[in-house]
Order: structure tokens, then C-alpha cells, then sequence
């Protein structure tokens, strides 16, 4: 690819990735880009010109604790209040050999973590509910004081989680914390 055309697609980026929103930022700072950024540039849009493998859309059930950065994004692009950790995926709709698009929604099983910012539960309120006082503030959903409280907050936990329904969006294969093994198994 031509500096050139790796210039014009740097300049006209409307992306996320944060990597070409710097080069952008330092070309219109400085007027140009160094050898090498051209060359990370070329490299990142090159993907985008090759043809993806893709598959057939497949019927899968699994839980996936994702990365911070996956969760973030999610969360930016449904406008919700808080990240979503852990996701059952019910349907890949495209695999590319990094990555998979997929249909999931948040889950609502036991947990270890917290199903809304990843971190691990500590105390048996969390545990009971797999949400830590500061994420169920973040969902609205009043925080449990005893035993009996534990059914409300998992009912209303549900009603939120069915009211958000599914969401579309790409895992990188290295951004898949826990599960991998699971959905690839399924997926053969």
C-alpha cells in the first residue's frame, strides 16, 4: 500500500482503535508520520483489504468471562451503565481466525466474579448474587441486607438482564478470559 493512501485512510479514520487515533493526532500535530508508524498503519488497514474467513452461523451456549477492554466496549456501544464480564453466548454469527462475532446476552448463572466488572466476590451478599456493591449501584438495583433479600435481587437482576436482551459484538479470540476451549469445542 502506497504512503499515500495509508496517510488519506489515517486522516479519514473514524474507528475506535486507539493506536490510528494516535497516528491521526500526531498528523495533524506534526504534518507527517515516521517510516515505521507508516508501516504499523499499512499492516492495520491491509487487514481490513484481505478477504475474512467466515463461516456459517452456528447455535452455541456458553459462558465467556471477557477482558476489560471487550466488557468497555460493550458498554460504549449499547450505552450501558456498566461492563459486562460475563456473557452466554447463544449464537457466532462470523469467525475470522483472531476473532468471533457473536450474539450473547449477560449471565445470569452462578459466578466466581462479579458478572459486571470482572473482580472477584468476596463476601457471601456478592456471592449469593454474583454482583459487588458498587455494580449493583451501577445497575440500580438496591443492594441485598439478609438472606431473604437474595431472591428479590436475583429476580430484579433478571428483569434487567432481559431488558438489555441481546447484544451483537466481536471477542478477539486473546480477549476471551475464561470459555475459549468450550466455544471452539462447540463450534467444531
Amino acid at each position: 500500500m502506497e504512503n499515500s493512501v495509508i496517510l488519506t485512510k489515517v486522516r479519514e479514520y473514524k474507528g475506535n482503535n486507539g493506536f490510528i487515533i494516535s497516528l491521526k493526532g500526531g498528523l495533524t500535530k506534526y504534518g507527517s508520520l515516521t517510516p515505521k508508524q507508516l508501516s504499523a498503519a499499512g499492516n492495520f488497514f491491509s487487514k481490513f483489504d484481505q478477504p475474512q474467513p467466515i463461516s456459517e452461523e452456528k447455535e452455541v451456549n456458553v459462558n465467556l468471562k471477557i477482558s476489560k477492554f471487550i466488557a468497555k466496549r460493550i458498554a460504549e456501544d449499547n450505552n450501558l451503565e456498566f461492563k459486562p464480564f460475563l456473557v452466554t453466548i447463544t449464537k457466532v454469527l462470523r469467525t475470522t481466525n483472531r476473532a468471533y462475532q457473536v450474539v450473547g446476552r449477560m449471565n445470569t448463572s452462578d459466578v466466581t466474579s462479579c458478572r459486571c466488572c470482572g473482580k472477584d466476590l468476596t463476601d457471601w451478599r456478592s456471592q449469593a448474587t454474583g454482583v459487588g456493591p458498587v455494580c449493583s449501584k451501577s445497575l440500580g438495583i438496591p443492594y441485598v441486607k439478609n438472606e431473604e433479600d437474595v431472591a428479590v435481587y436475583k429476580k430484579l437482576l433478571q428483569l434487567k438482564m432481559e431488558n438489555i436482551g441481546d447484544l451483537t459484538f466481536w471477542v478477539p479470540k486473546s480477549q476471551i478470559k475464561e470459555g475459549l476451549g468450550e466455544l471452539e469445542s462447540q463450534l467444531s
